[in-house]
Formats: C-alpha cells, sequence, structure tokens
C-alpha cells in the first residue's frame, strides 16, 4: 500500500512463480489423479483423499490470498495517485467534452485477452454443499448474449487505452509519469491474476463432493442417515460405520443451516482501531465524487459507468433462468459459476465484496458498472424495481415502485 512496484519485485512475483510452477500443478494433478478412476473403496480412505484435497486447497488459498489479494491494495494506491494528480485535469477535459472514461476504476478494466469461459468445477458458492457448474444440465443462460458481451468487452478495453493515453499526456513530469506507469503495470497485473487464481481455487470441488456423495451412500446403506446428502450435516466424529443413527441431528442441524443462510452476512469481522475500516476508505477514495444522491443506496464503485434498468433479485442457480437481457442483476455475492449473467445484465449491485471481489473484476472485463458492498441491496430492492446503477460514485438511485 506504500510502494506496489516494490512489493512486487521484493517478494510477490517470486510467489506468484512459486504458486504457478508448484502448487497450481500439484493441485492439478492430485484432481486428476482420480478422474475416470474408482475413488478409495474404504470410508477411511475417501476421508484422507478429502483432507488431501483440503490441504491443496489450502495451500493454493494462501498463495491466492498473498499474491491476489494484493490486488486491492494496489488498486487503493493507484486511486490515490489518480485522485490527485490526474482527477482535476480529466475533469476539465471531459466539461470540454474531451474526455468521458470516468473514474480510475477504467484502467483496470477490459485486460483479459478473453472473456472468462465456463468450467466444470465453476462453483456458485464455496460450500461444496451445493454443485458445481459441470453438475449443472447446460450453460446456466442462453448464449444470446455472448456477442453482446464479446462487444463490450472490446469497448472496455478501447476505453482503458484512451484513459491511459489521456492520463500519459497530462503528466509530463517524468518522475510523475514513471511512477503512473509502475503503479498501472502493477495494479493490471495482480487484478487479472486474482481472478486467474480465483477461478481454479475450487479445481477440487467436484472430487469433494463425489467422495461426499460415496460416504453419505455408505451411512445410507448403514441406516445412519436416511440420504446421502445428509452427509453434510454430519460432525467429523459421525463419519464411521458404527455410529448411532443421526436422523433427529441432521434434521436440527438442517433447519438451523435453513434459518441462518438468510441472514445478512457482516461485511467486515473484527477491525484495527487506529486504521478503521480500511475498504470504506478505499471506496471513499474511489468515488468519482463526494455530492451523493439523496436517499440513493451507497455502496462501492467497483465498476465504472452508468446504467438504467429493472431489477432482478438472483437467490441463486435456481433463479438463472428467469434472468432477462438488460435487468439489473442484484445478490449478495457472485462467484466463477455466476460469470454468464454477466453477459446479459445491465448492471450488477452486491450486498457483500469489496473493489477487489469477483463481481467487480468481472464487471470491468464485460464493461458494465457495478457496485458492491452495498450490505442490504437485496433487503431494500424488489425485482421489477427501475434503478440506476452509477458505478463511478457507488451508488443506486430508484425510480418509482415495481412494475
Amino acid at each position: 500500500m506504500i510502494d506496489p512496484a516494490g512489493a512486487d519485485r521484493a517478494v510477490l512475483r517470486d510467489l506468484e512463480l512459486e504458486w504457478r510452477s508448484q502448487r497450481l500443478p500439484a493441485y492439478r494433478r492430485l484432481v486428476d489423479s482420480y478422474k475416470g478412476v474408482p475413488l478409495p473403496p474404504t470410508l477411511a480412505g475417501r476421508m484422507d483423499l478429502i483432507g488431501q484435497v483440503a490441504r491443496a486447497a489450502g495451500q493454493y488459498l494462501w498463495f491466492f490470498a498473498a499474491t491476489g489479494g494484493a490486488a486491492w491494495k494496489m488498486e487503493l494506491v493507484l486511486a490515490r495517485f489518480w485522485r490527485r494528480h490526474l482527477a482535476p485535469a480529466l475533469a476539465t477535459r471531459q466539461e470540454q467534452g474531451l474526455y468521458d472514461g470516468g473514474g480510475y476504476q477504467v484502467l483496470l478494466g477490459g485486460l483479459a485477452p478473453a472473456l472468462p469461459a465456463r468450467v466444470d468445477h465453476a462453483v456458485y458458492s464455496l460450500d461444496w454443499y451445493h454443485p458445481t457448474a459441470g453438475e449443472e444440465p447446460g450453460p446456466a443462460v442462453p448464449s444470446a448474449g455472448d456477442f453482446r458481451s464479446a462487444a463490450a468487452a472490446a469497448a472496455a478495453a478501447n476505453r482503458r487505452r484512451a484513459a491511459e493515453e489521456a492520463c500519459r499526456s497530462i503528466l509530463e513530469d517524468s518522475r510523475r509519469l514513471r511512477r503512473f506507469d509502475r503503479l498501472l503495470a502493477v495494479a493490471q497485473h495482480y487484478a487479472l491474476l486474482r481472478e486467474e487464481q480465483v477461478r481454479d481455487f475450487t479445481l477440487g470441488w467436484p472430487l469433494l463432493r463425489r467422495c461426499a456423495a460415496e460416504i453419505g451412500k455408505q451411512l445410507e446403506q448403514a441406516g445412519i442417515i436416511n440420504s446421502p446428502d445428509d452427509v453434510y450435516f454430519l460432525t467429523k466424529q459421525d463419519l464411521r460405520l458404527d455410529a448411532p443413527p443421526q436422523q433427529d441431528n441432521v434434521a436440527g442441524r438442517r433447519q438451523d443451516w435453513l434459518r441462518q443462510r438468510k441472514l445478512a452476512a457482516p461485511l467486515v469481522l473484527g477491525g484495527l482501531p487506529m486504521f478503521g475500516n480500511t475498504f470504506d476508505r478505499v471506496a471513499n477514495t474511489a468515488r468519482s465524487t463526494a455530492n451523493l444522491p439523496h436517499g440513493a443506496l451507497v455502496g462501492h464503485p467497483a465498476s465504472p459507468g452508468r446504467a438504467r434498468g429493472r431489477v432482478r433479485i438472483v437467490e441463486g442457480p435456481g433463479d438463472f433462468a428467469q434472468f432477462q437481457p438488460g435487468e439489473v442483476l442484484v445478490t449478495r455475492a457472485t462467484a466463477p459459476a455466476w460469470t454468464p449473467l454477466f453477459a446479459q445484465a445491465a448492471a450488477v449491485v452486491t450486498d457483500g465484496g469489496n473493489l477487489a471481489a469477483h463481481a467487480s473484476l468481472v464487471a470491468r472485463e464485460y464493461g458494465i458498472p457495478a457496485v458492491v458492498g452495498t450490505g442490504t441491496a437485496t433487503q431494500v430492492l424488489r425485482t421489477g424495481q427501475l434503478v440506476t446503477v452509477d458505478g463511478n460514485a457507488g451508488t443506486i438511485e430508484t425510480h418509482g415502485d415495481c412494475r
């Protein structure tokens, strides 16, 4: 958060190399070694395999947090530089009709050489109780939006290149120009890296679910549970063939889970008193204006642009078929298997997340506005409601009731 380029040279690039050359290949080899071959025949063997996958995923997650997790910190430094050295001059150009690139976020859009592809291990939730994308019958949404999304992504790339050119033309001081180029290079690199890492973090999820299904069948046959899916509501000590019947425990835990999963998750757990809420500070630095519309829902300005459309509250994959092109996707959070919806959405709004969230980075690649970290969007907005999403200011304005 002080010298991103220095952190890249001193530590992060070596960690990325280790992740790319060792951790990711080892994780992939473990998963691939069970493709098309039987699982261990015993319950203990299957439990041991789950442990192996969990350890590989945990090691992967450490490198993901250390390297891809640096993206938002580098973005904060770039945002501060933009506000101090570029925003005033660009605002003047915008008034003169010479610039219309939006805030600094435009510099981090349209970076990927291709839009994210559907992969079988993509997830709707990190909770491996839920099916992966490969278990679904087909594409999550119709492919009619593919051409539109490719055009939007190309437009995002063009806006980014135009913004880069405008910034460089303003920074006549060679020292500031060199610092800008260094900041831009690392911020763009780690934004791409984070999305690459999050995509393959769940490589082991299909194998985990396969193991759980087989263990569930064994316990069902032993009369310990009523259904293989009940295995997800057992504790580790219950996972044995001589355990007493667990139907009552499963029913109680399932009810607790169904009730608790409806609760709104806090945006922050704990905190550092001397720093306050760092993510709020990042969001305030990123905003294009301090004059927020009265009554607007406020979140983090994640992807630039403004769009108007009808809200569609999406709770999960069961709602994907109802989503219509041009609607505003409003949800608690997105994960890689949600990506096909971005091809159809006019904008994205989430309860959780920050500037380095999945929704933020993917929306930038698709060239659509996004506001994340609102805390309450799914509670205060309604399907069918007309809204304007401003991804530069981080606001959602409502226009009347639902149709």
